[in-house]
């Protein structure tokens, strides 16, 4: 599931900064999608807390947008990325209390 975030993430068009710098939507989900890597990176390292963090407040900041997503094809790419988190997060949250 971690591959198939990665994969998402490297295939999205990035919009023009000009036409999208002052969208707030743009900005919260940007901030969100850094966070998803850095969930990553955490996730690679070990650092399995701090990824639970970051992945959390991803989903609430997605979670957030949905309800402001004016399209449907919005609402659906928003729908892929908050049941992806869920899975990932429900795993690595399986995976502590194993490792406890």
């Amino acid at each position: 599931m971690r591959e198939q975030i990665e994969r998402d993430l490297a295939s999205l068009n990035a919009a023009p900064e000009d036409r999208l710098a002052d969208c707030a939507e743009h900005v919260l989900l940007t901030f969100a999608f850094a966070q998803i890597r850095s969930g990553i990176l955490d996730e690679n390292y070990g650092h399995i807390g701090e990824c639970i963090k970051r992945y959390r407040l991803s989903l609430a900041i997605i979670i957030g947008l949905l309800g402001e997503a004016r399209s449907e094809s919005d609402r659906t790419e928003l729908l892929k990325y908050e049941n992806r988190l869920n899975i990932r997060i429900d795993s690595l949250v399986g995976r502590r209390r194993l490792a406890a």
